[in-house]
C-alpha cells in the first residue's frame, strides 16, 4: 500500500442557503479545494461524493460544471459518515495504486424535517420504529447523569466550548459565542436537551484532494500530512441498540485505528468527533480511550478540550456549531485538521503545534469511521 497524503481542502460556508443548488455549493467547495492544494480539476483522476439527501448522480451533476475529464465517479451514501466514507475509498484508490490524485467531496441540501415528531412526543415516549436519535441521546444523557454524577452545568459546557470554537470559523454555520446561562435556558427540546445541545439542520459543501506521497510536491509545497490510518465497520443489529451501538462501535474502530497508525489515545493533538448532542462528546471522550468511563466530564471542567488545553477536540465547532449537513461533515473535519496542522487556521488556532490528530464520525445503520492523520 502506498503512502497517501492530503494536499488540500475547500469548504462552502454551512448554513441554510434557499437560494443555491447542490451544484453551486459543491463547484464552490472543489474550486477552494484545488486552489488549496495547488491542483487543476484536470489533475482529479477520481472523485467519490458522498451525500445522504440527494438522490442519483449528484456528485456527476457537480462535476459536469467543473468540465468532462473522463475521471472516475463514484457516489458514496453512508447516512453521517457519507463524507468520511468518501475520504475512505479515496485513500484506498491511491493506496492501491488505481490513481495518484483523487478528490472527496460531501454536499447536501435540506430535505423534510421531523419537527412534527418532535412537537407530537417532546417527552420522547413514542414507540421505537417513531423516535429520533435526539430522543434515544437524551435518554443516554438522563442514564450518564444519573450513573456518573455529570451535572446539567457540565453537559451545557460542551455547548459553550464548541459554540466559541465555531465563533472562530468562518465556515461555521453558527458564529456567536453562547454563555452558560443561554444554553441551559433556551428552548427545550428533549429533557435534558435545550436547542443549544443539538446539531442544527443545515447544508453546505467539503473537498478534500488526496495523493501519493510520492507526487504531493508536484502541487505543493505545503505540509501534507499522512493518512496513517482509515477504518470503517459497521454493527448490522444496530437499529435494536441505537445509542450504545455507535459508542460501543467507535471504541472497537479506535482500537482498529490506533493498531494501524502506531499511535495511542496518549499521542493525540487534536480531535474532531461527532458531536451531534452534546452528551456524545463526553461519551466518545471515553469510547476514544482519552479517559475511564465516567471521567468524561472531567475533561470540560479541566478545560483540556479548549483551544488552549491539553487536548483540543472539535477547534471547528463540531456538530453542534459547526453544523452537521451530512455528506459534508466529515469531510469538514479533514480540512479543519489539515489547516490545524499546517497552522493556518486563523483565530481558532489551536496553542500546540498539531502533529497526530484523529477524526470520527458515526452514521445512522451503526457505523462509524476513524481516520488518524500525521505530520
Amino acid at each position: 500500500m502506498r503512502e497517501v497524503v492530503v494536499l488540500g481542502a475547500g469548504l462552502h460556508r454551512y448554513g441554510v442557503f434557499p437560494h443555491k443548488s447542490f451544484v453551486e455549493l459543491g463547484v464552490t467547495a472543489i474550486r477552494r479545494a484545488l486552489d488549496d492544494a495547488g491542483c487543476h480539476w484536470r489533475d482529479i483522476e477520481a472523485v467519490y461524493c458522498g451525500t445522504a439527501r440527494l438522490g442519483m448522480a449528484a456528485g456527476h451533476h457537480i462535476c459536469r460544471v467543473l468540465g468532462s475529464t473522463g475521471l472516475a465517479m463514484t457516489n458514496v451514501e453512508n447516512a453521517s459518515a457519507s463524507g468520511s466514507s468518501a475520504l475512505r475509498e479515496a485513500y484506498l484508490a491511491v493506496a492501491a495504486g488505481a490513481h495518484d490524485v483523487v478528490l472527496a467531496l460531501g454536499v447536501d441540501k435540506l430535505g423534510a424535517r421531523p419537527e412534527r415528531v418532535l412537537q407530537e412526543d417532546p417527552e420522547g415516549k413514542a414507540e421505537t420504529h417513531r423516535k429520533l436519535p435526539v430522543h434515544a441521546f437524551a435518554a443516554l444523557a438522563r442514564q450518564y447523569m444519573q450513573a456518573c454524577g455529570m451535572t446539567r452545568e457540565q453537559l451545557a459546557q460542551v455547548s459553550v466550548k464548541n459554540h466559541y470554537h465555531a465563533s472562530l470559523n468562518p465556515y461555521a454555520h453558527f458564529q456567536t459565542a453562547v454563555r452558560l446561562e443561554e444554553v441551559l435556558q433556551a428552548r427545550p427540546v428533549v429533557e435534558p436537551f435545550t436547542v443549544l445541545h443539538c446539531c442544527p439542520w443545515d447544508e453546505g459543501a467539503a473537498a478534500v484532494v488526496v495523493a501519493a506521497r510520492a507526487v504531493a510536491a508536484r502541487f505543493t509545497r505545503q505540509p501534507c500530512p499522512t493518512l496513517v490510518a482509515s477504518v470503517l465497520q459497521s454493527i448490522p443489529n444496530a437499529a435494536l441498540d441505537p445509542v450504545w451501538s455507535p459508542v460501543h462501535l467507535t471504541a472497537v474502530v479506535a482500537r482498529q485505528a490506533y493498531a494501524r497508525a502506531g499511535y495511542g489515545p496518549e499521542d493525540l493533538h487534536l480531535i474532531e468527533l461527532h458531536d451531534a448532542f452534546s452528551i456524545e462528546e463526553v461519551v466518545y471522550y471515553e469510547a476514544l480511550g482519552l479517559v475511564a468511563a465516567g471521567e468524561g466530564p472531567r475533561l470540560i471542567v479541566d478545560g483540556d478540550t479548549t483551544l488552549a488545553g491539553r487536548l483540543p477536540v472539535n477547534s471547528s465547532g463540531g456538530l453542534t456549531a459547526m453544523g452537521h449537513p451530512l455528506g459534508p461533515t466529515g469531510l469538514g473535519q479533514i480540512a479543519e485538521i489539515l489547516w490545524q496542522m499546517r497552522r493556518t487556521a486563523g483565530q481558532r488556532q489551536v496553542a500546540r503545534q498539531v502533529r497526530v490528530a484523529l477524526a470520527h464520525m458515526v452514521g445512522a445503520g451503526g457505523v462509524c469511521a476513524i481516520h488518524v492523520l500525521r505530520l
